[in-house]
């Protein structure tokens, strides 16, 4: 392995390493070796972690015997590469497993078709391929009287008029009375439209083992649906069919998140994870094959080359994402005295497109433009704007994105958790929990990309002279003179009105020459500038050719 080659003397550059320039902010390297290699190795085995994972282990639901080998299958490759601390941690049960095998569906009269479909988990499947009349649910009391006798057997299409199941018995609502009418007469299931051709997928576990679901219920793409909708209302004699092998397992059933560590010279961590359980709709290929593979090659990666960090690197595979960020939560809840050792969390789970782009508080971006420096030099000129990566400033950490990350920023004691900025040709929305989850829509050369950012990025972080800055994570005051700049960083745009720069005498179209010390000729000197103002700011302006000097205080 070239990597494992060209890596293993480094543990002989620490002195020279030593002796090199180093950033002001966070005391790394300025030509950093490690990262180097990581950035320019031929040896990148991601997309192959891809394949075996979902096209050799498949769709991974939790609570499913498949998710269980998947993470048996990552720890064991931990193991291989040499991570310490691998194991499988238990967070918690399901009462009730739900394994699915087979999921094939076709049209058989009046003329052959294959039907793509979604059934939910956790939901009824059939008695291997059960055939049938399809036809049209009643929508009134008037049709559904006169359909009595007729729909036993029957695939039975739902209009907007959806049937509701198990309501009282006495219900005058015709949404009881319809499900009544389709229990009593033993129709196979009910076919639904989606809202497009993409179906999606997902499921409800909360379930019990004496209360198993019996009702099977299917969902096809808008435009089968509507051609068999349109031949039976015709009166075609229209059949069609549905293999759904499932099976439920007593539980509770065990559900582990997976934990890998590159061991550092202390206790503070740095966390780079996905998760690895996905809806059982496709193959869970993008939903998150993608974020783990990724973040296992970049385990592998430098894990390879036998160095230590300053911050115990940690690689984390957690489990119930898809139910509600389950493990994770399930993980800080077991473990809060971690939470304030955690320099930060670095979470994939967008798919296939490339993770060029990461945000950050002001409070952090000093820090984040040291770390990303030989990233964003390396790609910087590169032919795909899609693979320049970029840092992008907030006012605060964005919360409620529905990955892992949420779980670590809106814990009792939060910790800096970040969701990578994607950018790419594939579109999630195609993808996400839908029947075109699976690898043939994963880009290689954006995976490629994306393992060397997060290798990167892992090693940078675990390696700073102080954690990430959590001072303003969600928005704590920022330090204001009371105006805005236009573009170019230095022109007065806007005054706030009754502000401070305004009450000083400061108008809009001077030119900002420089904060206190600070000579100022861009937005980023600008903001430089005023992360490191005190109580009294001298400004000094440009106008009308002369330089003028203000004195505002905070």
């Amino acid at each position: 392995m070239r990597f494992l080659r060209l890596l293993l003397p480094l543990s002989l550059l620490a002195p020279l390493a030593a002796a090199q320039e180093v950033l002001p902010v966070t005391g790394l390297p300025t030509e950093d070796p490690v990262v180097l290699e990581i950035l320019n190795t031929e040896d990148i085995q991601v997309m192959e972690h891809l394949a075996e994972l979902s096209e050799g282990i498949g769709p991974r639901l939790t609570s499913s015997d498949s998710l269980t080998e998947a993470c048996q299958w990552a720890a064991k490759r931990f193991r291989a590469w040499g991570l310490q601390n691998v194991r499988l941690e238990e967070w918690g049960t399901f009462p009730v497993g739900y394994n699915r095998r087979v999921m094939e569906g076709r049209m058989t009269t009046p003329y052959k078709r294959r039907l793509v479909f979604a059934s939910e988990a956790w939901t009824a499947g059939t008695d291997g391929m059960e055939e049938g009349a399809v036809l049209i649910a009643p929508s009134n009391t008037e049709q559904l009287e006169a359909a009595r006798g007729k729909f036993g057997g029957a695939w039975v299409l739902v209009t907007n008029t959806r049937p509701r199941f198990d309501g009282p018995e006495d219900s005058e609502d015709f949404r009881d009375r319809l499900g009544q009418f389709l229990d009593e007469e033993g129709i196979l299931g009910i076919v639904r439209a989606s809202r497009n051709e993409r179906v999606r997928t997902g499921g409800n576990y909360r379930i019990s083992t004496e209360d198993i679901p019996s009702r099977t219920s299917v969902t096809l793409p808008r435009e089968q649906w509507q051609e068999m909708f349109r031949l039976t209302e015709s009166g075609e004699d229209v059949r069609a069919g549905f293999d759904i092998e499932v099976e439920f397992v007593p539980g509770p059933i065990p559900l582990y998140n997976v934990i890998a560590e590159i061991p550092g010279e202390t206790d503070e961590l740095v966390i780079v994870g996905a998760h690895i359980d996905s809806w059982d709709g496709a193959r869970g290929a993008q939903d998150n094959g993608t974020g783990t593979s990724t973040t296992m090659e970049a385990a592998r990666l430098l894990a390879s080359s036998g160095i230590k960090p300053k911050r115990t690197i940690r690689f984390m595979l957690w489990s119930g994402e898809e139910q509600g960020l389950l493990g994770s939560r399930a993980y800080i809840e077991q473990n809060p005295e971690e939470m304030s050792r955690i320099s930060c969390v670095l979470v994939h789970d967008g798919g296939t497109n490339a993770c060029s782009g990461l945000y950050a508080t002001p409070g952090m971006m000093p820090m984040f433009e040291e770390v990303f420096a030989p990233i964003m030099a390396h790609y910087a000129d590169h032919k795909d704007e899609n693979l320049r990566f970029r840092l992008r400033e907030v006012d605060r950490l964005p919360r409620g994105i529905g990955s892992d990350h949420d779980a670590y920023l809106t814990a009792t004691n939060p910790a800096p958790g970040f969701f990578w900025d994607q950018r790419g040709e594939t579109s999630y929305g195609f993808i996400h929990h839908t029947q075109n989850d699976i690898i043939e829509h994963a880009r290689a050369d954006y995976q490629d990309f994306t393992t060397r950012v997060v290798a990167s990025a892992a090693w940078r972080f675990a390696n700073t002279e102080q954690a990430v800055p959590r001072t303003d994570m969600f928005g704590a005051p920022r330090k204001r003179l009371g105006f805005r700049v236009s573009g170019d960083g230095i022109t007065v745009e806007s005054l706030t009105p009754g502000g401070k720069a305004e009450a000083a005498g400061i108008q809009v179209g001077d030119k900002v020459v420089k904060i206190d010390k600070t000579s100022i000729s861009s937005r980023n000197d600008l903001r430089a500038a005023m992360r490191a103002t005190s109580e009294s700011t001298e400004v000094v302006v440009l106008r009308d050719l002369g330089e003028i000097v203000f004195l505002i205080k905070r």
